[in-house]
């Protein structure tokens, strides 16, 4: 550990906030929180959160039960605010979102906010633990301060201005990860049904087979195969057609060139041009250099001691670096990747700075230090959303700026592959003087 950075560490572990830390830690957050939800008066936001994304979630509910296909060209009437979008998700999602069909859509929007927004702070808890920051009397207050910033954060901003349930996706991955046993029979569940409610977070079976853990793993398949069995009973013609034909043209979700789309395959399309046949075979062979860089990077996070019955702090560190490297892989290689996908930022940032400042290496602090840093800026901001709608007419510093979280995470996974840290056996905020709880700490894997 730095040692400018072990008085804070200690510090963290130390602190006792009192009750007028709390007070002003939870009126901050709840400003902050409300704000996000209903708009900031005086601004163009305020009352204008229309959720359309949740009113397509409604809507496709209410298809199912009038018996129209989910999938078919122009099924979905238009939003309440006037916009056409299809419907792009499995059919166990338009089960799973039926009922909010029975709630009007602005109550719909404030609750899925308010659950969305406990979602954040609840798995920031959970990373500050993994991390080593702080101790189990403050992570609470930390991570109501984190999140009260972090809800304006672009990628978190847009889930929850759009009423997207990405958050909420989060929060089963990290239990599942993070806090179901290590052996408990149902380890898996809850990732392979959130898989089948958007298919990315299926990337993070990834994780257990790496691991080792391959009945999670399988757990998982079975969860998500399951729930896929269940659509398919209730709407077999839609079940049929999404897994035949839908899933395979991604185009119907979106312009895969637009700037909100940040992935390799959208970099290739605004830097070569749409009908560029280069852009396509660039593609491909940059997803597989990626995923040859995401696996050195994954196998010097060391996943099978990561994951395993008895994890040190150390571990922990490399057990969610671990979960990070797959997330941004999968992102990265995806072809649609909208920028409130992106909520993996939070943890891979956070890792970025403990390993700033515990690393051993002094050269690698820097580097993981200042990589941390950086990423603020570009996940607060979205640079993307600064930049010219016509993405063929952006120059080269345009293409940099507007391609910067795919560039982040490029970056993330070269450091880690390059670059593998080293952290104390304790931890990156204890020495073993300073560890009064390790055993207590330990994440229940």
């Amino acid at each position: 550990m730095s040692p400018h950075a072990r008085p804070t560490a200690i510090a963290l572990r130390r602190w006792r906030p009192g009750a007028f830390a709390w007070a002003a830690a939870a009126l901050v957050f709840a400003v902050s929180a409300v704000l996000q939800i209903v708009g900031v008066p005086g601004t163009s936001s305020f009352g204008t959160r229309t959720r359309f994304d949740l009113d397509v979630y409604r809507l496709g509910g209410a298809l199912w039960q009038q018996g129209i296909s989910l999938y078919a060209d122009g099924s979905l009437p238009f939003t309440q605010d006037g916009i056409w979008l299809p419907f792009t998700y499995p059919p166990f999602a338009a089960l799973l979102f039926t009922p909010l069909g029975a709630i009007p859509l602005g109550i719909a929007g404030i609750g899925l906010s308010v659950v969305s927004i406990a979602c954040l702070v609840y798995v920031t808890v959970v990373f500050l633990r993994l991390l080593g920051i702080g101790h189990p009397g403050n992570r609470v207050l930390l991570a109501l301060v984190i999140s009260a910033a972090t809800v304006w954060f672009n990628p978190f901003g847009m889930t929850l201005s759009f009423g997207q349930v990405n958050v909420i996706l989060l929060v089963l991955i990290v239990v599942d990860l993070f806090v179901v046993r290590p052996d408990g029979p149902l380890r898996g569940t809850l990732i392979g049904l959130a898989s089948a409610v958007k298919l990315t977070p299926l990337v993070f079976l990834g994780v257990f087979a790496a691991s080792g853990r391959w009945r999670a793993a399988w757990v998982g398949v079975g969860a998500f195969v399951s729930a896929g069995l269940i659509a398919a009973a209730w709407l077999p013609a839609d079940s049929a057609k999404y897994w035949s034909y839908t899933v395979f043209h991604t185009t119907r979700i979106g312009v895969p060139e637009g700037p909100i789309n940040q992935n390799l395959n959208a970099a290739w399309l605004r830097l070569l041009g749409v009908d560029n046949p280069a852009a396509p075979a660039a593609w491909v062979i940059s997803a597989l250099v990626v995923t040859a860089l995401a696996a050195v990077a994954l196998w010097r996070s060391r996943p099978s001691e990561s994951f395993g019955p008895a994890p040190t702090p150390r571990d922990d560190v490399n057990a969610l670096i671990a979960a990070c490297i797959v997330a941004f892989w999968g992102l990265l290689v995806a072809p649609t990747t909208w920028s409130h996908h992106w909520v993996w930022s939070l943890p891979a940032v956070l890792a970025c700075l403990t390993i700033g400042v515990a690393t051993r290496d002094r050269l690698g602090g820097r580097l993981f230090g200042l990589l941390g840093v950086v990423g603020i800026p570009i996940f607060a901001i979205g640079p993307f959303q600064l930049m010219p709608e016509d993405v063929t007419a952006w120059s080269w510093w345009q293409q940099i700026a507007g391609n910067a979280y795919l560039l982040w995470a490029l970056g993330f996974l070269l450091l880690l592959a390059v670059k593998p840290f080293r952290i104390a056996d304790d931890g990156p905020a204890v020495t073993p003087t300073d560890a009064a709880d390790p055993a207590a700490e330990r994440r229940g894997r």
